[in-house]
């Protein structure tokens, strides 16, 4: 069946069977055929089940707008139309976000537990930022509560999801407006960031240590350090919020100890020393002096642990 048909029976459907089956098949499609959707009844369509109370409606939906809006997918297009993909995500993405409330509506389900709806919601948010970046962090500017959201993930127990979010935070903030990185220090950036940090300190030496753990420290503090670099608002947070002391508990070195351990001192200090420089602009309220800081996606000292 055709896209439109499929969408036109999925809108039409009124048993949760028939709502699956559609949407399993559009899914599917989306991932083998380059699609350009409008908002009604596409777009729209999707958003809105995304938020069905159904999980595995949820789930669909929310991988099958990631299909959508990833320029690579499918990855094989016809020779006569080598950049379809590129053109139908990029499409798709423009309309995700030509609505106000599109977004925010599709991360609301990150709210649920259930792993898929995270991992996809995730990914779906991954793509619009790789896609539409500029558009993406104006619309979650407009609507701080889905950053939250993404935020709160930091404190999945699951490491695939805790990871996701760590890499987004990581790879987003420094290059993101000022004020959504306001947005991210204050809704409580720094504490989540520092638990995962203290978390792996905790169980250094364990038998549920993760074998990954100094990279997740790593990608902690380069998050922490994209937070810091240009604002002075998140900087006197992180100082008079009491983030400064629980860095400063992360400073012990046994006298026997591990490369893995150096390296995340180091990457501790790092963080100091930068609150000791200017930050490279005058964001947060206040001018931040002239010079510049370091950025949060500089060397980040990783080590093995």
């Amino acid at each position: 069946a055709s896209g439109k048909t499929l969408l036109e029976r999925l809108g039409g459907a009124t048993q949760l069977d028939d709502r699956r089956d559609a949407l399993a098949s559009f899914k599917e499609l989306s991932a083998e055929e380059p699609l350009r959707l409008i908002v009604e009844g596409g777009i729209g369509l999707l958003v809105r089940l995304a938020g069905d109370e159904d999980a595995q409606l949820a789930r669909d939906a929310l991988e099958t707008l990631s299909n959508l809006c990833d320029v690579g997918v499918p990855a094989e297009v016809p020779e006569d139309r080598p950049n379809a993909n590129r053109v139908a995500g990029e499409h798709n993405c423009d309309m995700l976000l030509s609505d106000a409330e599109l977004l925010p509506a599709a991360l609301a389900p990150l709210e649920r537990s259930d792993f898929y709806v995270r991992f996809h919601g995730l990914a779906l948010l991954r793509q619009l930022l790789a896609t539409r970046a500029d558009k993406t962090h104006e619309a979650l500017l407009h609507a701080p509560a889905a950053a939250g959201r993404v935020l709160a993930l930091l404190e999945d127990e699951r490491d695939i999801v805790r990871n996701e979010a760590l890499h987004l935070m990581r790879d987003v903030v420094p290059t993101a407006p000022p004020e959504l990185a306001n947005i991210l220090a204050f809704q409580g950036g720094f504490e989540s960031l520092l638990t995962i940090a203290e978390g792996i300190v905790r169980e250094e030496g364990s038998e549920t240590a993760d074998a990954g753990a100094g990279a997740v420290f790593a990608d902690t503090f380069d998050a922490l350090g994209a937070l810091l670099a240009r604002h002075v608002a998140n900087r006197r947070l992180f100082v008079e919020g009491g983030a400064l002391g629980r860095v400063l508990s992360l400073l012990a070195l046994p006298p026997s100890h591990t490369s893995g351990q150096a390296a995340r001192i180091r990457l501790a200090c790092r963080t100091l020393w930068q609150l000791l420089r200017p930050p490279a602009g005058a964001a947060g309220g206040e001018a931040g002096g002239e010079g510049g800081g370091e950025g949060g996606g500089g060397e980040s000292g990783r080590g093995g642990g």
